[in-house]
């Protein structure tokens, strides 16, 4: 190995001290495999929006580590998450992303099952052993749902901490973005669905705070546009912008607009809604809001999250699930919210310019997709992974957090260095190296 590579002791990928990660973390199949089994099978996982399945036997399918599975409101209005494979050969039993269903019904040999998983009949009952309990072959349940603000969790961990507690001090961030308004946030579209040649990490990356590509890896967007880049304040953040690392690995970095902007520029939030904030809202979580251009965080390990100015007064918020397929491939999901009290033009204008910036062909979307196809592809090789990802920005700031914070979690400024970045992978490293 040549002699100016920083090396990794074998199990440890991430050197929080130097500021390193190995390149294995994010190209490595074997890597891939063992994140399902300490990760995404031990850890509460996003699996959709209440407003995708308001009523009765609404269902959207999904993955749960790996598992295809239903989320469905059942009868009773609760939510419930069904794996998604028949008992009898494993055909999946539903084969549509959404719907609405009195019952499951396998395409291979009938078998059909109601909303609850409950098996109703294998239509060859006759056959079966005249003691046999068909109550034992149900669809599998997953044993921990939880819902948070609309936002549905699932886990296939029983002894999982509850969800409040895992979100943590991260809650407070959360909730100027899902709960700002007495009836909450709705869903606008069924979410874009597209697949990535990346690692699901590096979009966890790109949105828990990676400030350091807007400039150059958007360059584009914001040459096409250079005066609304200009008022939108993309070429100069505030002085109390900051990152925010919480625990569990959650993470956030907020940007407020520099000073000496037109005066139209600080009215980031539509009029007419404002005062349901206030309803809802704390003061300081409504003072979290004032001259914020935008806010990217996610929710450990793969739910990501955007608020950014589409229009003048205009606000998205985004939600992405960062869904892994392999060592070096993730399936991306992209859905676009906005506060149910809004008039259907506002909603309208959120929906297109939200689907425009950061739906499948968005403009910023394209950009970032085909770097981090070319990053993965360039690592992926015994040459490369000899030399680790550099996160060195991050280590001056990593154990020297702000100490008079008004908010929650461990604050960081300034907001372009990789420290909530470096830390979500501090927390991916303990995960990982978790023998229980």
């Amino acid at each position: 190995m040549p002699s100016h590579c920083q090396a990794l002791p074998e199990q440890c990928w991430v050197d929080a001290e130097t500021g390193v990660v190995s390149r294995a973390a994010f190209v490595d199949d074997d890597l891939y495999h063992l994140e399902n089994a300490r990760i995404f099978e031990r850890q509460w996982v996003f699996l959709g929006h209440e407003t995708e399945i308001p009523n009765t036997g609404d269902y959207v399918t999904r993955s749960l580590a790996g598992a295809p599975v239903v989320v469905i409101r059942g009868d009773g209005g609760e939510v419930s998450v069904l794996l998604n494979s028949c008992r009898h050969r494993g055909t999946k039993v539903c084969r549509s992303d959404s719907g609405n269903t009195k019952r499951f019904v396998c395409p291979y040999h009938g078998w059909t099952y109601d909303r609850g998983g409950k098996l109703l009949t294998t239509t060859f009952d006759q056959h079966f052993p005249r003691d046999f309990d068909f109550t034992t072959m149900a669809l599998p349940r997953v044993p921990r749902v939880a819902v948070y603000k609309g936002l549905i969790f699932g886990c296939w961990n029983e002894g999982v901490l509850p969800l409040a507690d895992f979100l943590g001090d991260f809650a407070w961030y959360l909730d100027p973005f899902l709960s700002r308004s007495p009836e909450g946030m709705e869903v606008l579209a069924p979410p874009h669905r597209w697949r990535a040649k990346a690692n699901w990490k590096v979009g966890a990356l790109n949105f828990v705070g990676d400030s350091q590509h807007i400039l150059t890896t958007h360059i584009g967007p914001l040459t096409l546009d250079p005066v609304r880049a200009a008022r939108a304040g993309f070429a100069t953040a505030a002085e109390n912008s900051f990152q925010v690392a919480a625990d569990n690995g959650h993470g956030c970095t907020l940007t407020y607009l520099a000073p000496g902007l037109p005066p139209e520029a600080y009215q980031t939030h539509p009029r007419e809604l404002a005062p349901l904030y206030e309803q809802c809202l704390q003061a300081d979580q409504n003072e979290l809001l004032k001259s914020l251009r935008v806010i990217v965080g996610t929710v450990f390990p793969n739910l990501s999250f955007i608020e950014t100015q589409v229009g003048p007064a205009k606000k998205a918020i985004i939600m992405r699930q960062w869904q892994p397929i392999s060592g070096t491939e993730m399936e991306v999901l992209s859905w676009i919210l906005a506060e149910k009290e809004a008039s259907p033009e506002y909603k309208a204008e959120v929906l297109r310019q939200g689907f425009h910036n950061f739906g499948i062909a968005g403009v910023f979307e394209q950009d970032d997709l085909e770097l981090w196809a070319s990053a993965t592809d360039a690592s992926n090789n015994s040459i490369a992974k000899q030399y680790p990802y550099s996160f060195h920005t991050a280590a001056p700031y990593f154990k020297n957090p702000e100490q008079q914070s008004q908010w929650p979690g461990r604050v960081y400024k300034p907001s372009d260095t990789e420290v909530a970045q470096l830390a979500f992978m501090v927390h991916w490293q303990a995960c990982m190296s978790a023998l229980t």
